[in-house]
């Protein structure tokens, strides 16, 4: 893998700001043909949002409104009008980066550039922009693993052909993962550069710019997203165990995790402190694993450097085993301290962690995996159908145009030349007359002759014999067909160079490691000597034997041609091993006939390619290259991570896109892994034909189907009509509570205080959301009065839909309070009851064909009030 020159990085970067603007424009356009946003009011257009996307928009709307940024920002820091009476700190509760940067820039455009510009607009513009920047990425990332720029082609086009399976950015446009993931995309593609650079060079260089780009990319996406962490730690997890046994060397490896768990400690330092301290990025898996990661990576570390000063050889076998070991400990401690510390620190009083944002997945994962029963909401959030399975169906139309088709079309070619070799091998190789082969080898002896001057006395030596054998190999291989051998003569040649460069620079490498080798032993001989002086007489030894050699050999060096020149990053590498001199000289003796053959320009391609196999494997023993290497490091780790996003995707749908990115920058590569190099034409050919294939069925069936959806129909829940009615007939004070679909919606669009909200994760919101589902359950009427007085509600939404007192299926609200409350089955529903009766202490004052609102009032208030008509039900 060669380093790429200034126009290829410039080509590569017009192509992929060339796929950013064209996702930028598809997203926009399908958004606006799904919602028609631009004829909306303002009140039709916040309620498209809901759960958690309503609530960060009317973060993002308190800083837009304010007269300038930094007003919104500090009122941000005393909020008490999400979490009624309690007031709480945006900044350090939710994850609102996306909402600051994009509030900052909003203002520096008002004041500067366009006075008029619509706060919803200049958001979702924000939202698009960071769609096309994973698609820039995404094309960057398959271009680097698949070694050519069809891969990062095929991946973005199978992104967009396939983009309505999941990744349904105009669907849910505030979401946390759409400004996390790009941050994510971006880390894993840098990593992936970071470690092919190392193979490529064999040393680890830009290690302050490495570790402050993935602490930054860090950073930005744990305040994006709280589901960051968790991938993070996985990434962290595949790394342990691919270093752990690669084969580069221990120095090399300890320098790179080093730095490598450096980043994520200081990401994760930088997302705490820029969110004021949030308690749920204290203690995490990601912060403990990498802790040990960075500890282990010191002690060996140490022990390496005490066995190199101490002259004994590394164990290598013994050096994985200890950090095999740690790693299991690693996993232990990180559980046991998590839970542990958090307790210490909140009986302390050092720090209030009321969250429990990882025990709450926790809860999801042993509700979906073990089918128990572990609570209210978690039972509640595994109903949400963004948290369902994937459908086989829609699996199934991934994996068959994905995998299916591709392996299936190559599968096709490889057994149709098995076949035509198979039918070759029997054959005669051609049916040319003797005339004709007899013609041919002249015209090859003549070029031979005149091109490399061979007088015919020289025809008798071995080494010209040899070469010239080589051209009748190439003129047979060709079918005697003279046109066709000066075709093949002229690639070879044009294939010959690079290799014999890449080659030249090996040579070179192995000199300076010699040189090294020398230099260290002149000084280890020299201290001996010294210490040898002090004791007594100095006797030969074996490195005295041996310096001659050293000697001879540095002299022999300086003598051939090109000797003086080494890279300064291979000089300057205390971390690889030098090889024997034999190996050198062995080397040598392969150069010399290396450069033969390439300058008699003649082999055939079953030679030719064994040229470069063997010169591919003595690069490969002295810097691996990714050409010569099918699994190497990056690619494995990018493997590895898509297999764990789709573990994650298959149990979580609304987590299924990671896979699917993922995928797409995988699949294109793999076939280009183990064709691209020796069957170019066939692979050419065979993706070609699959990329065109699949870009008509399904790929233009499913594009078509996001602009024209026919499945895809507008909500009809007339939430608009309620958000109306509580506008004009409450007080601006008045504090709701209600689903926790709606209940930020509402707070968006009417400003109202609110007791509940869409994060289930967070501990506090968990126990107020019981209470407020409670009405659903069975329970009696001064019960569920008593858990709506502690929270102060003065107006409770209910779903009229849920109210029917029948249990439908498991993810009805009735059949979750059944199995939570199996006592209370003899009792009806009470919020059936109180849609057709008079219930003391709550009273219905709206109801459309979706929701109803009831008033809660006091005992001696209702006493009072209960035989009159409302002024609200007149309305």
């Amino acid at each position: 893998m060669r380093e790429p020159n200034l126009y290829v990085i410039l080509s590569h970067a017009l192509i992929g700001c060339g796929f950013f603007f064209l996702y930028v424009q598809h997203v926009r356009v399908i958004f606006e043909t799904r919602t028609n946003i631009q004829q909306l009011n303002q009140l039709e257009r916040e309620a498209l949002l809901r759960r958690e996307d309503a609530l960060y928009y009317a973060f993002y709307k308190q800083l837009a409104d304010g007269p300038d940024f930094w007003h919104g920002y500090e009122q941000l820091k005393n909020v008490t009008d999400i979490e009624y009476p309690h007031s709480v700190n945006v900044l350090q509760r939710f994850y609102v980066l996306p909402e600051l940067v994009t509030a900052y820039f909003f203002h520096v455009v008002r004041s500067g550039f366009n006075p008029m510009v619509q706060p919803m607009q200049f958001y979702l513009e924000f939202v698009w922009l960071m769609g096309g920047v994973t698609l820039l990425v995404l094309y960057l990332y398959g271009t680097l693993l698949c070694e050519n720029i069809f891969g990062g082609i095929y991946g973005v086009i199978s992104y967009l052909m396939f983009h309505s399976f999941v990744a349904k950015i105009y669907e849910r446009p505030l979401a946390r993962e759409n400004f996390a993931f790009p941050f994510i995309f971006l880390q894993m593609f840098y990593l992936c550069i970071c470690i092919g650079r190392i193979i490529h060079r064999q040393r680890h260089t830009s290690r302050m710019f490495m570790i402050f780009a993935m602490s930054l990319f860090t950073a930005c996406a744990l305040l994006s997203w709280q589901f960051s962490t968790f991938i993070f730690t996985t990434q962290i997890l595949i790394m342990m165990t691919s270093w752990n046994v690669s084969s580069l060397s221990t120095a090399l490896v300890n320098a790179f995790v080093l730095d490598y768990s450096l980043s994520h400690l200081l990401g994760h330092a930088l997302a705490f402190i820029m969110s004021h301290g949030n308690s749920q990025l204290l203690l995490t898996w990601q912060l403990s694993i990498s802790l040990f990661l960075f500890l282990i990576t010191v002690v060996r570390q140490l022990r390496h450097v005490r066995s190199r000063r101490l002259g004994h050889a590394q164990d290598l076998l013994n050096g994985d085993l200890f950090s095999l070991k740690f790693m299991m400990l690693t996993l232990l401690l990180a559980s046991s301290m998590q839970t542990t510390l958090m307790e210490l620190f909140n009986r302390a009083g050092v720090v209030s962690v009321p969250e429990g944002a990882q025990q709450h997945f926790f809860d999801l994962c042993a509700h979906w995996a073990l089918q128990v029963n572990v609570g209210f909401v978690a039972h509640l959030s595994a109903c949400n159908p963004q948290y369902a399975r994937v459908s086989w169906s829609e699996l199934w139309q991934l994996v068959k145009t994905m995998i299916v088709k591709p392996y299936c079309m190559y599968g096709v070619v490889m057994l149709a030349m098995f076949f035509r070799r198979w039918r070759k091998g029997g054959a005669p190789v051609s049916d040319v007359t003797k005339e004709q082969r007899d013609r041919a080898r002249n015209y090859v002896l003549e070029d031979f002759l005149e091109e490399y001057r061979v007088s015919m006395s020289d025809m008798s030596t071995k080494e010209t014999e040899k070469q010239l054998y080589k051209c009748f190999s190439l003129l047979e291989s060709c079918d005697f067909d003279y046109e066709r051998y000066k075709r093949a003569q002229a690639r070879l040649r044009k294939e010959q160079p690079p290799a014999r460069d890449d080659f030249m620079q090996d040579i070179k490498r192995l000199r300076a490691q010699i040189n090294r080798n020398s230099d260290k032993q002149r000084k280890e001989r020299a201290q001996g000597t010294k210490e040898a002086a002090a004791d007594g007489p100095i006797t030969s030894t074996e490195e005295e034997v041996k310096d001659p050699d050293a000697d001879s050999e540095s002299k022999k060096k300086n003598q051939e041609p090109g000797s003086g020149e080494t890279e300064p990053e291979s000089a300057a590498d205390p971390t690889e091993t030098p090889p024997s001199t034999s190996a050198a000289d062995e080397a040598e003796k392969r150069e010399e006939e290396e450069h033969s053959a390439t300058a008699a320009g003649c082999g055939s391609n079953s030679s030719g390619h064994r040229r470069r196999k063997r010169s591919s494997s003595r690069r490969s023993s002295v810097v691996p290259t990714a050409n010569a290497q099918i699994l190497n490091m990056h690619y494995v780790y990018s493997f590895l991570q898509m297999l764990v996003f789709t573990f994650i995707g298959l149990a979580v749908r609304k987590l299924f896109f990671l896979s699917f990115t993922q995928g797409c920058v995988i699949v294109p590569t793999v076939c280009s892994k183990l064709w691209y190099h020796r069957q170019r034409n066939i692979f050419w050919s065979v993706s070609l034909a699959v990329f065109l294939l699949s870009m008509f069925d399904p790929g233009m069936v499913n594009i078509h189907e996001e602009y024209f959806p026919t499945r895809y129909s507008k909500s009809g829940d007339d939430l608009e009509s309620m958000l109306e009615w509580i506008k004009l007939n409450t007080e601006r004070d008045a504090v709701f509570a209600g689903p926790v679909d709606i209940i930020g919606t509402v707070h968006l669009t009417t400003k109202r205080p609110i007791v509940n909200h869409a994060h289930l994760e967070m501990r506090q919101m968990a126990e107020r959301t019981e209470h407020v589902y409670s009405v659903y359950s069975r329970q009696q009427s001064s019960d569920i009065y008593n858990q709506c007085a502690q929270l102060k509600i003065q107006y409770l939404i209910i779903s009229l839909d849920e109210c029917t007192n029948e249990v439908r299926d498991d993810c009805d609200l009735l059949a979750i309070w059944d199995d939570e409350q199996p006592a209370y089955q003899k009792y009806p529903q009470f919020c059936h009851e109180l849609l057709h009766k008079n219930v003391p202490s709550f009273l219905k004052v709206f109801a459309n064909d979706h929701y109803g609102i009831i008033k809660m009032f006091s005992q001696s208030v209702q006493i009072n009030l209960k035989h009159n008509k409302m002024p609200e039900m007149s309305i």
